[in-house]
């Protein structure tokens, strides 16, 4: 397994802050790693060069001095012995003597940045040797006097120069060689090491950086498809969610917060798939009509989802209340519906024999008006003949007679009219309020029940003009009684006239001529009651041929009701 496997598989089951962490710490560890080797092979290379000054270059600017102090004391032993002067002899000793402690000081610094003791030894006992032959020096010029042509003893003191001590400066010399050559076998040993070790340093630092880069680059990739794959399958589960669609799958194995959620979201989709399906199966099964019961898993209607099946519950508690109500309202505008019928055929049946009275009517009235057209002729004619005037006048006491009757029969006749009309305005309020109960039970049945409110709106109008001809029929009654009452005056008078021609025959042409004037009077209001009359059997006719309507609207509307109860009895209700 890979280092990219081996991350995936870590990371897969920690939380989104724990796999930053895990990141961030590995990428912490893997780019200490080089810093701190940077910072070892630093510290080595400045320590390499502290030592290459402190120990290697010392050492070489210690031997140089030592050098330039033999030197400089072979010089001043030189000097002394061609010295002019005692002062200058005495000076360029006393350097000599100088420059011995300064050898011994220097020697004694080398020494503590020299490692090889057999050497310093060497060295140290060449200025021991030199230091003896220096006292050793300053005792020969002391013995030795200076001349004019230099020191007395000058041929001992040069050999002693040349041979003892030219020969010890020179092993101090060869030692301080040997010295040196070993303090740069030394410092190069220690520079290659320093070299090497440096550059195999920075090799490693080199490859943490490179295992650093490639781990940040992995890690990055890993984490980035451990948070990035999550979210896109969550991300087109949404999508597809938003599109309406509730089949969805997210193929997610991670234990963090993504995973979680993604399994969240699964499982919600299986909530609402189910909600769905069973929304589905409630829906078909009120639209096949059966509303005795909503959703039978409620189960499924948790927490927020609890209120779509109080919906249903509630959309089929008041569908079916609502097809109970238009049921009862129906059975009632069915029984309604045959009372109306009833009544109607009742009411054609009281309109025909209306109808009848009237034309019993009309025909006594034309003949009362022909028997007033008659007794006006009489009238002229009784002017001319008294004798002629007194039959006339017995026979219009006959005719009066008969008069007096058909008035009283018309009296009788129109007073079963003006019950008849009575009985209409009746029949026409019981129907206007059959209609509008009608049309109140249809405004409750909604679009069902529109067509019967329809039917019920025609019987309401039906209603109106019934009662509305009744009130004329009624009005015309009242003015023909007015006319008959008329005419029985009228005729009491014409008798009390024809008496008073039996009484006096010479009074008879003024009276006659009087009976002509209230015959032609009596003849033109018995054509205004013929005119009338047949106003009233044309209202008659209306009111029965409005009777026969409405027997036919009651039956169309019991045949509707009757329809309805089936197309009610259909719906499975509570």
């Amino acid at each position: 397994m890979n280092l990219k496997d081996s991350m995936t598989k870590k990371l897969r089951n920690l939380k989104v802050a724990d796999k930053f962490r895990y990141i961030f710490k590995n990428i912490y560890i893997f780019t200490g790693l080089p810093i701190a080797i940077l910072i070892i092979t630093t510290v080595f290379s400045l320590a390499s060069t502290y030592t290459m000054y402190n120990k290697y270059y010392k050492q070489d600017n210690l031997q140089g001095e030592l050098r330039i102090d033999i030197q400089a004391y072979l010089k001043s032993a030189w000097w002394a012995l061609n010295a002019k002067t005692d002062e200058d002899v005495t000076a360029q000793l006393e350097n000599c003597q100088d420059k011995i402690e300064e050898l011994n000081s220097f020697l004694s610094n080398l020494e503590k940045v020299y490692d090889n003791d057999d050497n310093i030894s060497a060295v140290r006992t060449d200025i021991s040797t030199l230091s003896s032959l220096t006292n050793e020096l300053v005792s020969m010029f002391k013995a030795s006097e200076l001349t004019e042509t230099g020191q007395s003893d000058e041929s001992k003191i040069y050999d002693f120069i040349n041979n003892d001590v030219n020969t010890t400066v020179k092993k101090m010399a060869a030692d301080l060689k040997v010295v040196s050559s070993d303090s740069f076998d030394t410092a190069w040993k220690a520079f290659q090491t320093s070299l090497i070790v440096t550059f195999v340093l920075l090799v490693i630092s080199c490859l943490f950086i490179i295992v650093t880069v490639m781990f940040v680059r992995i890690s990055s990739k890993v984490l980035t498809d451990s948070i990035l794959e999550p979210s896109i399958e969550i991300s087109k589960a949404a999508k597809d969610m938003a599109d309406g669609k509730i089949n969805i799958s997210i193929n997610c194995d991670s234990s963090d917060e993504l995973g979680s959620m993604s399994k969240d979201l699964e499982k919600a989709t299986d909530v609402i798939k189910n909600i769905v399906e069973d929304i589905i199966k409630t829906a078909d099964k009120m639209a096949s009509g059966d509303f005795s019961s909503a959703s039978e898993n409620q189960e499924l209607y948790i927490a927020d989802y609890k209120a779509i099946n109080d919906a249903f519950t509630d959309i089929s508690n008041k569908l079916s209340s609502t097809l109970k109500n238009v049921k009862d309202a129906s059975l009632s505008v069915s029984k309604g519906a045959s009372n109306l019928q009833e009544v109607s055929v009742n009411l054609s049946e009281g309109t025909s024999s209306q109808a009848a009275a009237v034309e019993e009517l009309t025909a006594s009235v034309e003949l009362v008006t022909e028997q007033t057209e008659l007794l006006a002729k009489d009238a002229v004619e009784s002017m001319n003949s008294a004798n002629i005037v007194e039959r006339d006048v017995e026979t219009g006491t006959v005719k009066m007679s008969a008069v007096t009757k058909a008035m009283e029969r018309i009296t009788v006749a129109s007073s079963e009219i003006e019950k008849i009309t009575s009985t209409i305005e009746s029949i026409a309020s019981q129907t206007a309020l059959l209609s509008l109960n009608a049309s109140i039970e249809a405004a409750r049945a909604g679009e069902a029940g529109r067509g019967f409110a329809v039917v019920a709106q025609e019987i309401s109008e039906l209603a109106n003009e019934s009662s509305t001809a009744a009130k004329n029929t009624h009005k015309l009654i009242d003015d023909t009684m007015n006319e008959i009452k008329n005419g029985n005056a009228a005729v009491e008078e014409t008798t009390e006239a024809l008496k008073k021609v039996q009484e006096s025959v010479s009074a008879v042409a003024e009276m006659m001529k009087t009976s002509k004037d209230r015959a032609n009077a009596q003849a033109s209001s018995m054509k205004e009651i013929n005119i009338g009359i047949e106003q009233i059997s044309n209202v008659v006719n209306v009111n029965s041929a409005t009777a026969v309507q409405a027997s036919e609207v009651s039956s169309d509307l019991s045949a509707q009701s009757q329809g309805l109860n089936a197309l009610i009895d259909e719906f499975n209700i509570r």
